[in-house]
């Protein structure tokens, strides 16, 4: 119980640092975009991605203040997709975070222009990091490989156009599918969190690939409670909730029972814990993010 509670506290101020810094490194000029870009980045969010950043780092024994602009530089990355992903030609949702999406409060062109600014500006924020520049380089590029055409934007496109053209009928294609979009859409930037974290903290090849294993089964589970959640969570906790129903989406529901589906959360669950435990007493925090990650209500 002691560990838990340890754990909430250390979640909790990190989560509040997250945002402080998120308030003072977005622009607050009188400019629409500028309005766009706030709005959607301070309208909530968990902040798990920053805060595998912050994690990675402090491994290693960086200060939090030296990675916090890489933290924030991911939130911005993840900001950018869900405002693009909410765009009629996308999902089409109303909603994010219980307040209107971006392009329904400012409109389409500046959804579009707020998920380009927050993307072009992920990649300045990186460059403040308190590190070597080919730390900072290697960062960079991390960022850009994770959150490019080959990773986080090849899965929304399987997730969104690759999708409609599926046969549904084919099990073992579906499945095959389904896991790719997790793997490229949602695990792919909490691994690139966790390495930049580490790259930042002159992390060594070998931790670095246990995060990366962590990482990949931490996100497959994020994203089968996330579809658990859509279905079945309390409605006043997730306001966009029968999103995917709605958009006919590829889903694990789509394949198996709820009962079904939870069992494959714990079985990613307990690869992520394995994948961790050679780093001894250091595990601990990385385990109970684990399970503070899927057993969330909303």
């Amino acid at each position: 119980m002691r560990k838990n509670v340890e754990f909430m506290e250390y979640l909790s101020k990190r989560i509040e640092y997250v945002n402080l810094m998120l308030k003072k490194v977005l622009p607050n000029d009188n400019s629409i975009i500028s309005k766009s870009m706030r709005y959607s980045v301070l309208s909530g969010g968990k902040r798990l991605r920053p805060i595998f950043v912050i994690l990675a780092a402090e491994f290693f024994g960086a200060n939090v203040r030296d990675v916090i602009h890489a933290a924030c530089a991911v939130e911005y990355m993840h900001t950018y997709s869900l405002v693009h992903d909410d765009l009629p030609a996308m999902d089409n949702d109303d909603l994010r975070r219980g307040v209107l999406a971006n392009h329904k409060k400012f409109g389409e062109a500046s959804a579009i222009l707020c998920g380009d600014a927050l993307l072009t500006e992920s990649f300045n924020l990186i460059t403040k990091s308190k590190s070597s520049e080919k730390n900072i380089n290697e960062a960079i590029r991390i960022l850009a490989d994770y959150g490019g055409y080959k990773c986080m934007i090849a899965g929304q496109a399987e997730d969104t156009i690759q999708t409609e053209l599926l046969n549904r009928d084919n099990k073992i294609l579906f499945k095959e599918k389904l896991m790719l979009i997790y793997i490229k859409k949602t695990a792919a930037l909490i691994i690139a969190s966790l390495k930049i974290g580490a790259i930042l903290a002159n992390a060594n090849k070998k931790i670095l690939k246990i995060f990366e294993n962590y990482g990949r089964n931490i996100g497959i589970a994020f994203q089968i409670t996330d579809d658990i959640l859509d279905l079945y969570a309390d409605k006043k906790l997730l306001c966009e909730k029968g999103s995917d129903i709605k958009n006919n989406k590829l889903t694990i529901l789509s394949l198996y029972t709820k009962h079904e589906a939870e069992e494959k959360v714990k079985k990613y669950i307990k690869k992520a814990k394995r994948a961790v435990v050679s780093l001894g007493d250091k595990s601990e925090i990385f385990i109970e993010l684990a399970d503070y990650i899927t057993n969330r209500t909303y």
